[in-house]
């Protein structure tokens, strides 16, 4: 049996490494993606059932993982290959989300509940802008 050179086995194990990496960034990608989803859900349910503390939740929920887009290079990271040149359109949905998450919460501490609904579906629309160029759909 033929001993495999050394630069081979490391290559081998370079490019498992990098597979693995790449479905591990998938996995993250996923994880936020449900986990905001889940966000909007609650802060839907809020408005639905006027349940105050639910909507909370679920800003805090989509903030919390939004910031995982704040940084170009993560967004770069998370995007499918043949779309990395739309890491800025990406980044702009995520300040999009941002800034309406923020708006959401004044207008709910000064009781403007339809005010908030409309930068709750700023949210959406962003979040869809987004997923409709990068998705293609």
């Amino acid at each position: 049996m033929k001993r495999l050179p050394i630069t081979m086995l490391l290559a081998s194990l370079c490019l498992v490494y990098s597979l693995n990496a790449a479905d591990q960034v998938e996995k993250i990608n996923a994880v936020v993606m449900l986990n905001m989803e889940n966000g909007l859900a609650n802060i839907q349910k809020g408005f639905l059932y006027n349940n105050m503390k639910l909507i909370q939740e679920g800003i805090e929920q989509v903030e919390k993982e939004n910031s995982t887009y704040d940084n170009r290079d993560a967004i770069k990271s998370f995007l499918p290959e043949g779309k990395k040149q739309m890491e800025n359109l990406a980044f702009l949905s995520s300040k999009r989300i941002e800034n309406a998450a923020k708006e959401m919460k004044y207008y709910l501490s000064v009781n403007q509940p339809r005010k908030a609904h409309n930068a709750f579906s700023d949210i959406v629309n962003a979040c869809t802008d987004c997923h409709t160029l990068i998705r293609g759909w």
